[in-house]
């Protein structure tokens, strides 16, 4: 790869490493918001995921289809300003309706990111090294964890939710103008190296993937994996404040080192696998993500029956690592197969489903159960609930079986 190549995968990363402590610091801050507008978790659960998954269902295709024809570091440059704008905001609420209101507002700007960023690596980089890239930028979204829960839980304990928020929402502002002024737009190619037909109708791009079997099963495996981890992603920090009574700047810690090293350490793995076992095979990037989800479970069952903290927290970590063998292959085989022209089309409509179906549903999902299990679980509810929701990753793994054989008929099949 270019110099040119390596400082734009830079800077998405840190685009990335922003998007996730906006989002992850407010998982650090439910329960102080919780405290001081006397909520209940299914409130929680509707302002940390549902209100943000509607905004995402909004954009999310517009967006998409904008990506497709549009110059992809402007809109980027866009979608990041508005984003840190309303986070800023969040700090500001008079009232949960206006936190709301808001969080719907992060969603709708946040939706712009998969479709600008991931088409513009898959068109700016070689496809011998697409699997690579997209791994390096979605380190970002690990540093973006850590950052957000150590920064989140320290403001929180010392200066309060409100400054915790202020504090995160700058940074992307001063991003945004670095996107703006210093990436290159990649030009857009065919897998074959030629420029791309006309953009297609969003009834032709619908038309072209549900007749793609391996696209169509990556899509719905990203979207059901989403569907798992988010679930309990958003309530992580208040599983172990309830659980295990420890101080919220402790909490904070622990999340950046399973969530942020853990997902360092899986991007890390997901990229050797790419290079030593893939190889370019994209029925092999399938398999790493059949693995990973394999992994995934029993290191979830295993956190969430742990009494020791110790345990609980080295489990985590093993966990959050195994995510990131599903979530990284999984957008390089969906570049990878999609059509240039439809690129930011599929990567928004991922996406919409897994930030609709999975940061919307999963979490708003543990939180009705939490409150249905919690007269005879007690304070112990969000564990239980929690543990109910880790099944959905053999959901997930399902998928990406279907895909990897339809991959590897694909690349098994003679060329004429």
């Amino acid at each position: 790869m270019t110099g040119k190549q390596r400082y734009m995968l830079f800077i998405l990363a840190l685009v990335y490493a922003c998007h996730l402590v906006d989002r992850t610091i407010v998982l650090v801050l439910l329960d102080s918001i919780k405290a001081e507008y006397r909520l209940s978790d299914t409130q929680l659960g509707l302002f940390s995921g549902f209100a943000f998954a509607i905004g995402t269902l909004v954009a999310a295709m517009p967006l998409g289809a904008l990506a497709d024809r549009k110059t992809r570091k402007s809109l980027l440059a866009g979608c990041i300003a508005l984003w840190s704008v309303m986070t800023l905001l969040c700090g500001m609420a008079a009232n949960y309706t206006s936190l709301l209101l808001l969080r719907f507002g992060v969603g709708a700007a946040e939706a712009g990111l998969q479709p600008t960023a991931l088409s513009m690596v898959a068109d700016g980089v070689p496809k011998a090294h697409r699997a690579k890239a997209v791994s390096l930028v979605h380190m970002g979204i690990a540093l973006g964890t850590l950052i957000g829960f150590i920064s989140g839980g320290w403001i929180a304990t010392h200066l309060g939710w409100r400054a915790a928020l202020l504090v995160v929402g700058l940074p992307g502002l001063v991003l945004a103008a670095i996107v703006w002024r210093t990436l290159d737009e990649p030009a857009r190619v065919t897998a074959e190296g030629g420029e791309p037909d006309a953009s297609v109708s969003l009834v032709t791009f619908l038309k072209l993937l549900w007749q793609d079997k391996a696209l169509l099963h990556v899509v719905a495996g990203v979207t059901v994996l989403w569907l798992c981890v988010s679930s309990a992603s958003a309530w992580w920090a208040s599983f172990f404040l309830r659980s295990f009574n420890v101080p919220l700047t402790t909490v904070g810690a622990i999340m950046a080192g399973t969530a942020g090293i853990g997902g360092m350490t899986g991007n890390y793995l997901s990229s050797l696998l790419a290079g030593k076992f893939a190889r370019g095979r994209l029925d092999r990037l399938a398999l790493i993500a059949v693995s990973g989800a394999l992994i995934y479970f029993p290191l979830s069952m295993i956190t969430l029956q742990g009494r020791e903290l110790g345990l609980v927290v080295t489990t985590l970590f093993l966990q959050m690592t195994a995510y990131f063998l599903v979530f990284s292959p999984a957008y390089s085989i969906a570049m990878s197969v999609a059509q240039s022209q439809t690129r930011g089309r599929t990567a928004a409509l991922m996406s919409m489903g897994a930030t609709v179906i999975g940061y919307g549903v999963g979490p708003q999902i543990v939180g009705i159960l939490s409150d249905v299990l919690q007269p005879t679980a007690g304070k112990e509810s969000l564990r239980y609930a929690m543990m109910i929701a880790m099944l959905i990753i053999l959901w997930c793994a399902a998928h990406f079986i279907v895909a990897y054989r339809h991959l590897r008929a694909r690349a098994a099949a003679p060329t004429s």
